[in-house]
């Protein structure tokens, strides 16, 4: 074969795409990078991509801003939730790597075969012969479908140069793997100045080959002075976290420790009022050892820095060691002290203790002691009065001491009979005592006669539970509680009549109320089951049925009838007369039980429908619209359905006279 140049067909050009993707990720391994061993000071430079709205600063990166997905090759985005981006083949990015940090945002870049500076930034002033981390965080973006499931992994490499662009020291992440979720890695280089003061630059880049890939994110990078030796502080021997109540006493030594590594090494005292996000360094505290003025409130935290004899004074040279917490609450506020009353015979129940404590403990005369929740003196006697004193315990170990002084007055009791069941409309008497001379009170007020007598008249309209309640002179209590119950009256409702033809069947439509009854049918002829209260009847003639409805509790009889009228044919009046004297005014059609009225029409000489009943409706009026209508022959339209199935068909006339 003599050419000089292969044709590649796209399954030729697969195969070499894996191959080579295969030796890719196997000669290109993860290299260990330099560690911080001892103490780590606060970031010269610190890039977290802010949040909300934020944009990196011009000159930064050399990849070009979008917002939303970054899915052109090229670009970057800085966000805190993205999905569906690659499109939809890359991981969701929800929130970005530093803990609790509300709002965050990462930067997400597409490199997919465009080389160039990822973050780029510069730190000045850096101090001589000190040890500066560089830390950055990444995640792979990719999944198995990017790219059509051929896509290029990102290699991502960070270098520390001098101020001429000179590498330094300089390491990568390697091929980064494709991934499912996030997978946030930290990535560190070290370096060690040289005795004369320099800036620096950091800087991530990235080179992918070509094809389709290279996606990434990166947060919080850093750059911060590194300690030789481990500095630690401690306070009081040991505790990093110490929070009292404004009536402490303690005094605090807070003592710092250091491990070998410095030459000629400076300490300062620091303390911070925001919870660590600015410090304040604290005049003269340029020891080991450091004791914190007593306060009567606030909360403040302490460190010490730590740096060669020199460079003390500058925030870029210094470690800092571990944050002592010291915080200071004010007392609970003040109770003046209270008189509470018992009353003797009767169970006392302290006042509950303050919501804000957490526990509590009750002392007393006579040995007394409980708990704050619940306490209680059983069947209080004399011998009980005296001086309690109730102990709050709040966060923080805040005590506060509530004095309470007992009385026992005497004590009142009460005596009720139980009441009488009942029936519905009757009354009846209460009855309650007491010992000594009181006061009533009933609740419900719902059908007393007074509520505030010691034998109000009850006539509740349904059974009901009453609550008195007597008070004496001293104000001691007691009380008690009456059940009234109501049975229902005895009542029949035999319904509405019925109309059936001869040898037809009508259900009865009775239903019966009361309390503790009995109830039957009268006369036991025609009838399926007197003892229920719809039986079904079938009468040979015109007849009416009694319901009878008895209490056995007392509460009355009823009685109620119903007449079952019974017709041998189908019929339809062929003349009314509408006009309002109380005779035949209205046209009706007989509706027989369980027969189905299906259709019935009046038609006037013109063929026009000027009659179709309604529902519940009352017969025909004459009236077609709200007129009335002329004198003279209609014709009518019946079909009615028998229980049976079978239909009945009527044509006719009738005739309106007025």
């Amino acid at each position: 074969m003599n050419s000089r140049y292969i044709t590649l067909t796209p399954n030729l050009y697969r195969c070499i795409h894996q191959y080579l993707l295969l030796i890719s990720l196997c000669l290109i391994a993860y290299q260990t990078t330099a560690q911080c061993s001892g103490s780590v000071g606060d970031p010269v430079i610190n890039q977290d991509f802010g949040t909300n709205s934020y944009q990196l600063p011009f000159g930064k990166t050399s990849y070009q801003p979008v917002g939303g997905c970054p899915n052109d090759p090229g670009t970057y985005t800085i966000a805190n939730f993205l999905f569906g981006c690659g499109p939809r083949s890359w991981v969701q990015m929800v929130g970005d790597h530093t803990p609790n940090d509300n709002n965050g945002n990462y930067m997400a870049v597409n490199a997919s075969s465009t080389p160039g500076t990822v973050y780029q930034d510069t730190a000045k002033s850096l101090c001589g012969n000190t040890t500066y981390v560089f830390g950055i965080w990444i995640s792979a973006l990719m999944t198995k479908y990017a790219c059509d499931g051929y896509p290029i992994p990102p290699n991502v490499k960070f270098a520390i140069k001098d101020i001429s662009g000179k590498i330094l020291v300089q390491d990568s992440t390697g091929n980064l793997p494709l991934v499912t979720e996030w997978q946030w890695k930290h990535y560190t280089l070290s370096l060690t100045a040289g005795p004369v003061p320099s800036d620096l630059i950091i800087s991530v880049t990235t080179n992918p080959p070509r094809g389709c890939g290279a996606a990434f994110a990166i947060d919080d990078i850093t750059l911060s002075p590194c300690s030789p030796s481990t500095i630690s502080a401690s306070i009081n021997g040991g505790i990093d976290t110490v929070d009292v109540c404004a009536d402490y006493t303690d005094v605090w030594n807070i003592k710092a420790n250091y491990t070998p590594g410095f030459n000629n090494p400076v300490v300062q005292w620091q303390s911070s009022t925001d919870a660590g996000k600015s410090w304040t360094d604290i005049p003269g505290a340029t020891t080991v050892n450091y004791t914190v003025p007593h306060r009567l409130s606030g909360v403040i935290d302490y460190r010490i820095c730590i740096a060669e004899n020199g460079n003390i004074n500058s925030l870029n040279c210094r470690v800092a060691s571990n944050i002592i917490h010291t915080g200071v609450y004010p007392l609970p506020p003040y109770v003046a002290p209270q008189n509470i009353q018992g009353c003797s015979g009767k169970d006392y129940y302290f006042p509950p203790p303050d919501p804000y404590a957490f526990t509590g403990f009750w002392t007393g005369p006579n040995g007394f002691n409980a708990p704050s929740t619940n306490a209680v003196i059983p069947a209080i006697q004399y011998k009980d009065t005296g001086m309690y004193i109730l102990k709050n315990i709040f966060d923080h170990g805040c005590v506060r001491f509530d004095t309470f002084y007992l009385k026992v007055a005497p004590g009142t009791s009460l005596t009720v009979q139980p009441a009488h069941a009942i029936c519905e409309g009757q009354s009846e008497i209460l009855q309650a005592s007491a010992t000594d001379e009181v006061s009533y009170l009933w609740t419900p007020n719902n059908g007393l006669s007074d509520n505030t007598i010691a034998n109000p008249v009850a006539s509740p309209s349904s059974w009901e539970i009453y609550k008195v309640i007597i008070t004496n002179k001293y104000g001691c209590q007691d009380s008690a509680y009456v059940r009234v119950d109501v049975y229902e009256k005895a009542v029949a409702d035999a319904g509405p009549d019925k109309a059936i033809l001869t040898g037809d069947t009508a259900t009865l439509n009775g239903t019966v109320k009361g309390a503790e009854i009995n109830y039957y049918w009268t006369p036991n002829l025609s009838i399926t089951n007197t003892g229920i209260e719809k039986p079904l009847v079938f009468p040979a003639q015109t007849s009416m049925y009694t319901l009878h409805v008895e209490s056995n509790v007392g509460c009355g009889a009823s009685t109620d009838d119903v007449i079952v009228k019974v017709y041998n044919d189908f019929y339809i009046a062929n003349a009314f007369t509408p006009n309002n004297d109380g005779l035949n005014d209205r046209l009706h059609v007989i509706t027989f039980d369980k027969y189905k009225l299906v259709k019935f029409h009046i038609y006037n000489r013109w063929g026009q429908v000027v009659y179709t009943p309604a529902v519940n409706d009352d017969g025909w009026d004459g009236t077609y619209k709200g007129l009335e209508q002329p004198s003279g022959i209609y014709l009518y339209d019946l079909e009615m359905v028998t229980p049976k199935g079978k239909k009945i068909i009527r044509k006719g006339t009738i005739n309106l006279i007025r």
